[in-house]
C-alpha cells in the first residue's frame, strides 16, 4: 500500500517576492517522493516565513493536524532546518514517529526517525540549525544598533520622504507640507479622526498608496523621525541623517498632545456625537454623563392600527445625558434641554469675555483698533484732501509712506492680542454664528478653553418633565 505523503517546503526571506526558492524545495522533494514510491496527497507551503517561536507557520500547523489525524504518514522536507529549526518542535516531529509510525525523509540525506542513529542525526541537525539562527539574530542586533547610531534609516520609504539614488532620504515637499498641516491642525485641537477624513477627502495617500486610518496617521505624527532624530528599540539613538520636517520643540508638544491620557477623546478615531459626554458631571457620583439615544412609550388616545379606538403605545425616541455608573443611575436629563441652556451661557460669556478667557488680551486688542481707526481716517482724509487739489502728488505720497507701515504695525498688534486663528472668530458678536457652524468636537474644545465646569443634578419624581435650568450649574474660570 502506497504511503500518503506530505511535503512541507518553506523559505524564510523570498527576497525575489516570486516563491522561487519554495518551487526548488518542492521540486526536488517530489522527486524524492517519487524514488521512494511514496503517494503526495498535499504539498504544505510556507512562503518567506521564519522557523522562529514568535512566529506562526499555517501550513506547518496544518500539516501537523493532518498527521495526527492520519491523512499523513510520512513528510518529505528538502532538510531538516526548512521542517523546524528548534529543537521543541523537532521532538514533537520524534514523538508522533515512537507513537503512529510517522515517516520522515530529506532531500539532505536520509532520516530514520525509528532508529535512534536517525534520531540523533535528527537532533544534530536541529541543534546546529539552532546555533545558526542564534548567530543570525546576534549579528542582525549588532547591524541594526550600528545602523541606529550612524543616523542611517532603515525600512521602507516613510510619509514625508523620498529616496535619492543612494537609498538616503530627501524632503518631499509636498507631503512635507502634509506633515506640517497635520501638525498645526492637532496643535490647534483638531481631532486625529477630523484631519485623518480630509486627508482622504482631498485624495491625499499613504507613503504605501492606501487611505489614511486614524491610528496610521497618529503614529505618523508620533515618529521622531518627524524632528530628524534617529531611534532604536524605542529610545532616541541619535541624530537622523535626514533633514527634519518639523523642529524638536513642536514634536515634544505633539507627542505630549496625544499621548496625554486626559485628552484621550480627542485622539479617537470617530467625530463624537454628543456635547457634554465626557464633559458634564454627574451631580451625585461625581463621574461623567454620557449621551444617549433611547426609547420611551408614549400613550395615545385615538384609532389604533388595528382600525379600533383606545389608548395605544408609540415608541419614541429621545436623547438624554444619563449617569453610567452601575452604582449610581440617578441622574438623566432630556439632551436637548441641556444642551440649549449651556450653549445660551457659553455664547454670552464668549461675546462678552472671549477673547481674554481665550488667550487673548482685551486691553491691548482695543488700544490696537483704536489705533487702526486712526490711521484709517488719516488716510481717507488725505485721500480727499489730494482730489479737492488741497495737496499735491508728493504730499500724499510722503503721508501715505508714513502712515501705512504704522498701520501695518497696529494690525500685528491687534493679531497678538487676539486668540489663536482658530479660535478668533469665536468671541464678540459674530461668535453666534461661528457656533452654529462649528462641529461638536470643536464646540466640546471651546469648552474646555474655558475651563467649564457643568454638573447635572438630579431631580425628584415630583419635578414634572419642565426643564428646571438651577438643576445645572456651570462654573468657569473666568468666573
Amino acid at each position: 500500500m502506497s504511503t500518503p505523503t506530505a511535503i512541507y517546503v518553506r523559505i524564510s526571506r523570498d527576497t525575489e517576492g516570486m516563491g522561487l526558492g519554495v518551487k526548488r524545495q518542492r521540486g526536488d522533494c517530489e522527486a524524492l517522493a517519487t524514488k521512494l514510491g511514496w503517494t503526495v496527497v498535499e504539498t504544505y507551503e510556507d512562503n518567506d516565513v521564519s522557523a522562529t517561536r514568535s512566529k506562526p507557520r499555517p501550513a506547518y500547523q496544518r500539516m501537523m493536524a493532518d498527521v495526527e489525524r492520519g491523512k499523513v504518514q510520512a513528510v518529505v522536507v528538502w532538510d531538516v532546518d526548512r521542517l523546524t529549526r528548534t529543537p521543541r518542535e523537532l521532538e514533537d516531529v520524534i514523538d508522533h514517529a515512537d507513537r503512529i509510525g510517522l515517516r520522515l525523509a530529506s532531500v539532505g540525506g536520509d532520516i530514520d526517525l525509528a532508529t535512534e542513529q536517525g534520531r540523533m542525526m535528527a537532533r544534530m541537525k536541529g541543534t546546529v540549525a539552532r546555533y545558526e539562527i542564534e548567530q543570525s539574530r546576534r549579528r542582525l542586533k549588532a547591524k541594526h544598533k550600528e545602523l541606529a547610531a550612524s543616523g542611517a534609516h532603515v525600512g521602507p520609504r516613510p510619509f514625508g520622504w523620498d529616496f535619492d539614488a543612494d537609498r538616503a532620504l530627501v524632503i518631499n515637499p509636498a507631503e512635507a507640507a502634509t506633515v506640517r498641516e497635520c501638525v498645526d491642525r492637532v496643535l490647534a485641537g483638531d481631532g486625529i479622526w477630523k484631519v485623518t477624513r480630509d486627508l482622504n477627502d482631498q485624495g491625499v495617500l499613504t507613503s504605501t498608496g492606501r487611505q489614511w486610518q486614524t491610528q496610521v496617521l497618529r503614529r505618523m505624527l508620533l515618529r521622531w523621525r518627524n524632528c530628524g532624530v534617529r531611534t532604536h528599540l524605542g529610545k532616541e539613538a541619535g541624530q537622523g541623517q535626514w533633514d527634519p520636517i518639523v523642529d524638536r520643540e513642536t514634536h515634544e508638544r505633539v507627542v505630549a498632545l496625544l499621548t496625554d491620557p486626559a485628552r484621550r477623546s480627542n485622539n479617537r478615531g470617530t467625530e463624537p456625537k454628543y456635547l457634554l459626554t465626557s464633559v458634564a458631571y454627574c451631580g451625585e457620583c461625581g463621574g461623567h454623563v454620557v449621551g444617549t439615544n433611547e426609547f420611551t412609550y408614549a400613550v395615545k388616545g385615538g384609532l389604533r392600527t388595528d382600525g379600533t379606538r383606545g389608548p395605544s403605545r408609540t415608541r419614541v425616541y429621545a436623547h438624554a445625558y444619563k449617569c453610567p455608573n452601575a452604582d449610581c443611575l440617578k441622574v438623566q436629563r432630556n439632551m436637548a434641554d441641556v444642551d440649549e441652556h449651556v450653549t445660551r451661557v457659553v455664547l454670552g460669556v464668549l461675546e462678552r469675555d472671549g477673547v481674554r478667557l481665550l488667550g487673548g488680551d482685551p486691553v491691548a486688542a482695543e488700544a490696537a483698533r483704536e489705533r487702526i481707526s486712526a490711521l484709517d481716517a488719516k488716510l481717507a482724509l488725505t485721500a480727499d484732501q489730494f482730489a479737492d487739489d488741497v495737496i499735491t502728488g508728493d504730499q500724499l505720497k510722503r503721508i501715505t509712506e508714513r502712515l501705512r507701515p504704522q498701520l501695518a504695525a497696529e494690525r500685528a498688534r491687534l493679531s497678538q492680542a487676539q486668540p489663536e486663528a482658530s479660535l478668533a472668530e469665536y468671541t464678540g458678536p459674530g461668535v453666534a454664528s461661528a457656533w452654529d457652524a462649528a462641529d461638536v468636537e470643536t464646540r466640546k474644545r471651546l469648552l474646555r478653553l474655558l475651563g467649564m465646569k457643568i454638573t447635572i443634578e438630579r431631580v425628584g419624581s415630583g419635578n414634572g418633565r419642565s426643564y428646571d435650568p438651577d438643576s445645572v450649574t456651570i462654573e468657569w474660570a473666568g468666573a
